[in-house]
């Protein structure tokens, strides 16, 4: 299959690299900046074909080499031409800017898939409702770049949830194929929202900067937020803020699994990465990282991710206390409100909550002009 990458971060390198491995035709697209040595990237990962066969050993081995993709390019329509999946591992604050360069090029009954989406698919289907847009709850790969043109991929999911606008019918049953050909861990959700609530990101992420913003601010990179950061009463606030985001779920009647991210602390099978995730994540030693106000951690699983999930609650009437909480504290850092309801609004452009579930489940009327 023909398969389209767009973007240049960890998780673009990344999905270069495995979907190349797995067999497929990879196209790379990145806006304007250069391709280190001309796109051909060497890797570091750990071989998880056990691991899809269900027997993998507790330590896969380490696979190291180079891929070249099939093509490199700037031109987005080159890319996506006759591609059977278009994967945009961007954070979601860029989706719109892509979005308005892509939704012109793509064609009819294509399958695009933001991993993860951050509810990315209700603004592709308003877009273009002749094409399945998908998302994911997770990064498939928990990745860093380590030098230009060089990837190491600790940790690729084991089960991988995904969902799509529309999310029943044709349309949504081939993007679904044409993902789970790509990531045969997919497991299929209900739909493009269902999706955007099992997203790990607004639940990990901003009770780590909430809580330790002095740290950050104050030390740097000597400060790694995930080692040094992560401690008994962030981890309670993270539990209280997934209980918040599971209650939305059950609310809107979304059904099980509800993807509880103990399952990860906890290192069960039911969670989406390997037993092990964590322990192979902490050994790689690729989260020390420089964590300020303008990290992706803010402006994607704040400022959009936790944003929505506390408007969704409300929505619903959901209590999401902890939540409310994170986005105050956080707000008066930013100088935002970011409990204004009207941010959602003109995110999602319809308060209506009962019209965002009908779409995101059957799609947006193809005659409709949502643009």
């Amino acid at each position: 299959m023909i398969v389209t990458v767009l973007g240049g971060g960890n998780g673009a390198h990344a999905a270069v690299v495995d979907l190349t491995l797995g067999g497929h035709e990879v196209r790379w697209w990145r806006r304007g900046a250069a391709f280190p040595s001309g796109g051909r990237l060497r890797y570091l990962t750990h071989d998880q074909t056990c691991s899809l066969r269900g027997d993998d050993p507790p330590h896969p081995p380490e696979r190291t080499g180079t891929v070249t993709p099939a093509l490199v390019t700037h031109d987005l329509a080159a890319a996506v031409g006759g591609a059977g999946l278009v994967v945009a591992p961007v954070p979601a604050s860029a989706q719109p800017e892509l979005l308005a360069a892509l939704a012109p090029v793509l064609e009819p009954g294509q399958a695009v898939a933001f991993t993860p989406g951050t509810f990315g698919t209700w603004h592709g289907a308003r877009l273009r409702p002749d094409v399945a847009f998908l998302e994911t709850g997770t990064l498939p790969y928990l990745t860093r770049v380590t030098a230009p043109g060089e990837i190491s991929i600790p940790v690729t999911a084991s089960r991988l949830p995904v969902g799509a606008i529309p999310g029943t019918g044709p349309l949504a049953d081939e993007g679904h194929a044409r993902f789970a050909a790509a990531y045969p861990m997919a497991v299929r959700v209900s739909d493009g929202l269902d999706a955007a609530l099992t997203n790990w990101g607004p639940v990990i992420h901003p009770p780590l900067i909430a809580h330790n913003l002095g740290a950050i601010q104050n030390l740097g990179d000597r400060f790694d937020i995930h080692a040094d950061g992560t401690s008994p009463a962030v981890l309670a606030t993270t539990r209280a803020l997934d209980a918040e985001r599971i209650a939305l779920r059950e609310a809107l009647g979304l059904p099980e699994p509800h993807w509880p991210l103990e399952d990860y602390y906890l290192e069960r099978d039911t969670s989406m990465y390997p037993p092990d995730a964590k322990e192979r994540l902490l050994a790689s030693g690729l989260w020390r990282e420089t964590v300020g106000l303008d990290h992706r951690y803010v402006h994607e699983d704040v400022r959009r991710g936790l944003v929505l999930n506390v408007a969704l609650a409300r929505l619903a009437g959901v209590a999401a206390p902890v939540g409310s909480a994170i986005l105050t504290l956080l707000g008066a850092a930013l100088g935002e409100d970011l409990l204004d309801p009207g941010r959602v609004t003109a995110l999602l452009g319809t308060d209506d909550l009962d019209h965002l579930r009908a779409t995101a489940r059957t799609g947006v009327p193809q005659h409709a002009n949502l643009t």
